[in-house]
């Protein structure tokens, strides 16, 4: 097997401090500059005098869609890119055999219990609220970085960050490097739950949730979290599950307790589609929580079996997509309370590795060599499976 690319991870310390309401003014004058078509026209190459495309980014290419890629790792460490597209399939640099993973949407990061590795998809989305631009480049192996363990990424467009929650250790990555292939540490903070929010952090530790800012120093609100765990970032606000609920920090820099009813089986981890304000999460075996971060509510979704993975679409029906215990895509209508479930496509000893856009569902199956795509508004449709070069045991949909 072919070692993994590995790049000298450096640390940088960025001079960046900002408050929230300074972060929701520099996002609201990044949102007039973006979509300003007027005067000042778009910045010129310093170089050549050249004006670059509104959206520039080095190395990519602008598309009119979103560019959606299928991003596959076997037991063995063997990487492999399917363009959902052209249908074409890329191999890429074998990595170390991966025992846990996480996706933002581009990289795919993925941990044994020494070493996490970052495996750049090639193909993102970047949402500017009044329009989107969609980029594809090259996908690659980007580099690895010592420790391991469970692992989750989060992404804005300046940062990311790494979480390893069982060592409550996070690490905070420059995004532009990250995208160019370096990984460039800036910052490691003690926390279960890392997230980038603008410019600044959200981070949940023994403390609570905490706004830090770039250099990890506290520099906004705070919010009582017991065992802060699972966390995710909507277009109403960053999210971080606590053992009685969540803290959300809105955009206003305002933190709000959404507590569970007394005795809940709380949620560990949230997933969603991007850029959508509801989320879900496991909710013990009774099926699952909807958490719609803007209005600040929580709703249970009942399911006849127990779930092993769920997402949110919020989408008009407000579909929920899980894998129960047995191996089923199970699709909940919540606005109707419709279900639909599909015949069993995974042994229901794998762990399920389930993705979604804003028309199909993905999921992984490694004893089938495939990944099955779903249909989620036409029934639970089994749409089509596609056949990879080898067995996915982690896995991404990129290009979100």
């Amino acid at each position: 097997m072919t070692n993994p690319t590995t790049t000298t991870t450096t640390r940088r310390v960025a001079a960046r401090r900002m408050t929230t309401a300074a972060v929701a003014a520099g996002l609201a004058l990044g949102l007039t500059a973006c979509s300003t078509t007027g005067t000042t026209g778009p910045a010129a190459d310093d170089a050549t005098g050249t004006a670059k495309p509104h959206g520039y980014v080095e190395g990519a290419s602008e598309a009119q869609e979103p560019q959606v890629r299928l991003l596959a790792v076997s037991a063995a460490g063997e990487t492999a890119v399917h363009d959902l597209l052209s249908g074409e399939t890329t191999a890429l640099d074998d990595v170390e055999a991966p025992e846990h993973s996480a996706t933002d949407g581009r990289f795919l990061v993925s941990s044994t219990e020494d070493r996490t590795t970052i495996v750049d998809g090639g193909s993102w989305t970047v949402d500017h609220g009044d329009h989107t631009h969609y980029y594809a480049a090259e996908p690659r192996v980007v580099g690895s970085i010592d420790g391991g363990g469970p692992v989750e990424v989060h992404s804005s467009e300046t940062m990311t960050t790494i979480t390893w929650p069982e060592r409550g250790e996070g690490v905070v990555l420059d995004r532009a490097a990250l995208g160019q292939g370096d990984v460039e540490e800036t910052v490691r903070i003690d926390a279960t739950v890392l997230l980038p929010f603008g410019e600044q952090l959200v981070a949940g530790t023994d403390d609570g949730v905490r706004v830090l800012d770039a250099d990890g120093e506290p520099s906004g609100a705070e919010a009582a979290c017991t065992d802060p765990a699972g966390g995710i970032v909507t277009r109403a606000g960053a999210v971080v599950g606590c053992s009685d609920g969540a803290v959300v920090l809105g955009e206003d820099g305002e933190t709000t307790t959404v507590a569970l009813p007394d005795g809940a089986a709380r949620p560990t981890a949230f997933s969603a589609r991007a850029g959508r304000p509801t989320v879900a999460g496991l909710a013990g075996d009774r099926g699952a929580w909807l958490l719609d971060s803007r209005e600040g509510t929580w709703r249970l979704v009942e399911t006849e079996r127990p779930l092993r993975a769920v997402t949110a679409v919020d989408d008009e029906d407000e579909h929920v997509v899980g894998v129960d215990d047995q191996g089923r895509v199970v699709v909940i209508a919540a606005t109707t309370g419709a279900v639909a479930t599909t015949e069993p496509l995974l042994d229901p000893g794998e762990q399920p590795l389930l993705q979604l856009d804003a028309q199909r569902a993905y999921v992984a199956d490694a004893s089938g060599q495939q990944v099955h795509e779903i249909d989620f508004a036409d029934g639970a449709r089994l749409a089509r499976s596609i056949d990879l070069a080898a067995a996915p045991v982690t896995f991404a949909e990129v290009g979100l």
